[in-house]
């Protein structure tokens, strides 16, 4: 059951990655609002069924097995925590097949907005401080989930101040990241409709990776962020380890560097970032199987209650950083149902990843292959005091 929960998740999330836009930073995560959608599945009926169906990518029947199934992998794996909870009108009286789907103890009576919002703070350790969808007299119900993912470099990143010669961030002083392995194949260039794309995997010494991704410059963000979330089950082009003297790709140059040994070296340089998005769901409805169920003219989800109810609102706020020492993420997503060294002496080869130009991330937890969060980097992180400065 997890590997289906996890592609139709992965798929989702895929789908939402095409609405991204390359004119400003913006994260999403397909994981966050997946379970949510999987309890709602088997709830709704005819049209609205069928959407839901679809966008779940699972039987009705199967998806609240699924939506369980993601949950307890982001609640008992190492780096992630996750926690589901419904707050319900006292006037509203749920169906018990539907209140026994959702996670023991998650919900409970519906609550003033201050009880929600202190809700998602603890939850998500204080990262984020309010749910993303309102509360008002006409709420019957939200359904939210919560999800945060940590980890900590195998092989942290060093400090200092990134420059970039040309491009979009040229003659800005960027907080920059820099560290230089011995395993060049965490380099992959895949061939994709916008030109190569360079993605390269910084690992989690938890089982969280986070890939980033650089196209041509005038690829669009959702190319670069389709092919990022795509390349584990894609054929690199090229690995990192077939590089040489004179290859390049986008953001990759070779050369050679100076070292105690001939060992061929990947060194990365880019930007500290952190990116902050809300989104409004239902923008974008067909996406996430809402177009039917948002609409509150007929009743939409009998399998919750006998009582009229649709999504009235659905919407995620995330927050997402990636500095020199590892990687942090969390994330809400809401519906309001309502009524209707030594001096060196060699020189070996050096592969060079340079991101001083807009660029995508994907983190993603290795075992099960689960996209956590997906997102693109308009801007990166401005320097604010004085340190070494490199430029790839």
């Amino acid at each position: 059951m997890i590997e289906t929960a996890v592609a139709g998740a992965n798929a989702l999330t895929r789908r939402w990655v095409a609405t991204i836009g390359s004119g400003g930073s913006s994260a999403v995560s397909g994981a966050g609002v997946w379970p949510l959608l999987a309890y709602l599945a088997p709830a709704a009926d005819g049209h609205g069924r069928d959407e839901l169906t679809a966008a779940v990518g699972l039987p009705a029947g199967d998806a609240a097995a699924g939506a369980a199934a993601v949950v307890e992998l982001l609640r008992t794996a190492p780096g992630l925590r996750a926690a589901i909870g419904a707050w319900v009108s006292p006037d509203l009286k749920l169906h018990a097949e539907w209140r026994d789907s959702l996670p023991p103890g998650a919900v409970g009576v519906a609550a003033e907005q201050a009880v929600l919002d202190a809700w998602v703070r603890e939850q998500t350790d204080g990262l984020l401080n309010r749910m993303p969808v309102q509360v008002n007299p006409e709420t019957l119900l939200v359904l939210a989930s919560a999800l945060v993912a940590r980890t900590r470099w195998t092989h942290p990143f060093t400090d200092g101040m990134l420059g970039a010669a040309e491009g979009p961030w040229a003659g800005q002083r960027l907080a920059g990241l820099r560290r230089t392995t011995t395993d060049c194949d965490r380099l992959a260039v895949y061939d994709t409709a916008a030109g190569p794309v360079s993605v390269l995997t910084v690992e989690g010494d938890n089982g969280i990776d986070v890939d980033l991704a650089i196209g041509l410059p005038d690829a669009p963000a959702a190319a670069v962020l389709t092919a990022a979330v795509d390349a584990p089950a894609a054929e690199p082009s090229r690995r990192g380890s077939q590089f040489g003297e004179g290859d390049t790709a986008p953001g990759v140059t070779v050369g050679f560097g100076s070292g105690h040994d001939d060992t061929p070296r990947l060194l990365a340089a880019l930007p500290r970032f952190t990116v902050a998005s809300s989104h409004d769901l239902l923008a974008h409805a067909e996406v996430f199987g809402l177009r039917t169920v948002s609409d509150l003219r007929a009743q939409r989800l009998p399998g919750v209650s006998d009582f009229p109810l649709g999504v009235g609102a659905a919407a995620q706020d995330l927050t997402a950083s990636f500095t020199a020492e590892g990687f942090e993420a969390a994330v809400v997503t809401a519906f309001a149902l309502r009524a209707g060294s030594a001096p060196p002496s060699k020189r070996p080869l050096q592969v060079r990843v340079l991101l001083d130009r807009p660029f995508a991330f994907v983190a993603r937890h290795r075992p099960s292959g689960l996209v956590l969060v997906a997102g693109w980097v308009a801007q990166g992180d401005q320097q604010t005091g004085p340190g070494p400065g490199f430029a790839g």
